[in-house]
């Protein structure tokens, strides 16, 4: 199965989160600088998820989803935000209706459901 994109605005807390996911069985690649690195990444090598931190600079996030629902490749890709105070949320239910936000302790089980029959 494609790796998870696990995008995180805060390089010194990514490699913990990776490591927590990869404990959950998840094969994770991270993306913590750069919203146009990790586009290019999503879809050039198109992963099983994109989980998408809200907890540093949401609104990057939100743009990040944004830029990718206008490609078709992109679009196909399920993402699923975690975490991130009531504001961040709100601003990515408004801009993506359809968004799935958990909390990290959530996360894995998410990653799971939209994942769910992937590949086969």
């Amino acid at each position: 199965m494609a790796p998870v994109l696990l995008l995180h605005w805060n390089w010194s807390e990514i490699i913990d989160l990776a490591a927590e996911l990869q404990h959950d069985g998840w094969d994770v690649i991270t993306e913590s600088d750069d919203g146009v690195r990790a586009v290019q990444m999503a879809l050039e090598n198109p992963p099983a998820a994109i989980a998408i931190s809200l907890r540093v600079a949401p609104n990057h996030g939100r743009d990040v989803a944004l830029t990718l629902a206008d490609h078709t490749e992109g679009a196909a890709i399920p993402i699923v935000f975690f975490d991130g105070d009531e504001r961040g949320r709100k601003k990515v239910s408004r801009a993506l209706p359809d968004a799935v936000i958990v909390d990290w302790p959530e996360l894995p089980a998410a990653l799971g459901k939209l994942t769910a029959g992937a590949g086969e």
